[in-house]
């Protein structure tokens, strides 16, 4: 056994660093008794340096939320919402219809969409349309509604495919943004309408709840959420999102719902290490 007096040195301890392969090395030195105590120390303040290291390096992002309660043209109340994110050269746009009473007819039917990116020099960039995914239900009436096709490709870019389309839009005609995502042909809206041979009618569109209401009786639509993706960011940031969007509800559309100033929740990529002090 060695003695109080004896230097015992311990063997160096290696961290890997998450996502890299730099290592670096602590070594501790304890005396006899006070061992236990100093490798706790060494051990507390390693571990400190290590999570510094991942973590402050990692990039920040934020979602910006749009979103706005109504009362539909046939006296619904729904409640609609929009989460945009833009990382590296990827836009993802979330839509709900988050509304807290089941959907009674297609004028509670969230069926498009108006956005804006423009950055300080009045340049918009040049969107590519990636995909679109949500969980599609056969709606009935007098049952629950059906999981038809969950996490479904909703993109539609060809003739009769009736899901959702992609267009740029004149900023200058109503609804006075450059971008919209529609799975109705909205042709009061023309020039900014969506083509008719592509999507059209209600089906696709976002509704809340399950179907009671013999006008949506036997339709596939959506539930609740749709996620779109985007590439053509680079150089752009959530900065450059639009304060105004428009919700459209319905197939003419029925109603459009200007959204008021957005939120913006940051969602920083960081770790936390909390320490008690240890008497």
């Amino acid at each position: 056994m060695l003695s109080v007096a004896v230097k015992a040195k311990l063997k160096l301890l290696q961290f890997k660093e998450w996502g890299n392969n730099r290592f670096f090395w602590a070594e501790i030195l304890f005396f006899g008794r006070r061992k236990m105590k100093k490798l706790y120390s060494v051990s507390i303040i390693t571990a400190v340096v290590w999570f510094s290291l991942v973590f402050t390096s990692a990039p920040a992002s934020a979602v910006v939320i749009h979103e706005q309660s109504t009362v539909s043209g046939i006296g619904t109340a729904v409640q609609l919402r929009a989460e945009l994110a833009i990382t590296g050269d990827i836009l993802t746009v979330g839509l709900f219809n988050a509304s807290a009473v089941s959907s009674k007819g297609p004028d509670d039917l969230l069926s498009s969409f108006f956005f804006d990116i423009i950055d300080g020099s009045g340049n918009r960039p040049s969107l590519t349309y990636l995909d679109a995914v949500g969980d599609v239900y056969l709606t009935k009436k007098n049952h629950t509604d059906l999981l038809r096709d969950a996490d479904a490709d909703l993109k539609a870019d060809s003739r009769r495919d009736n899901t959702w389309q992609f267009k740029s839009f004149d900023p200058d005609v109503s609804p006075f943004l450059g971008f919209g995502i529609g799975t109705v042909g909205n042709s009061a809206l023309s020039p900014n309408n969506f083509n008719g041979n592509i999507v059209g009618g209600m089906d696709y569109s976002i509704y809340a709840g399950d179907v009671t209401t013999r006008n949506l009786d036997g339709r596939l639509l959506v539930k609740s959420s749709i996620t779109f993706t985007f590439a053509g960011l680079t150089g752009f940031t959530e900065a450059d999102i639009a304060a105004d969007t428009v919700f459209g509800l319905g197939t003419s559309p029925d109603m459009l719902v200007a959204a008021p100033e957005p939120a913006t929740i940051a969602l920083l990529c960081l770790g936390t290490v909390l320490l008690r002090k240890r008497k």
